[in-house]
């Protein structure tokens, strides 16, 4: 999963928005999102999922940029938090309630 990291790596991002989605992966759960309701620990599926999630990323990010009405700042926090999630850990695991 060392790639994914690296991919990660590559975006460049407000601090801010880097800083919200790091603290709030002490609270991320999967399948708040229908996109990461895909848990599986084979390699396809976790690049399928980070795959899916960048290009989510990157949408949400041209909504930011152009300061469409559209863009949901929310939102584009969970989708990094996610792909944070999926880069450094191989398995997704639901956090006990």
């Amino acid at each position: 999963m060392h790639h994914l990291q690296a991919q990660l790596n590559t975006l460049q991002r407000p601090k801010l928005l880097i800083r919200a989605a790091r603290v709030a992966i002490s609270e991320f759960q999967w399948g708040r999102d229908p996109k990461t309701d895909q848990r599986g620990g084979d390699v396809v599926a976790r690049q399928k999922l980070f795959d899916t999630l960048l290009e989510e990323e990157h949408r949400l990010n041209e909504e930011r940029v152009e300061s469409e009405a559209t863009y949901n700042v929310r939102r584009h926090i969970r989708t990094l938090t996610a792909l944070m999630v999926v880069a450094a850990d191989p398995v997704p695991r639901q956090r006990a309630a």
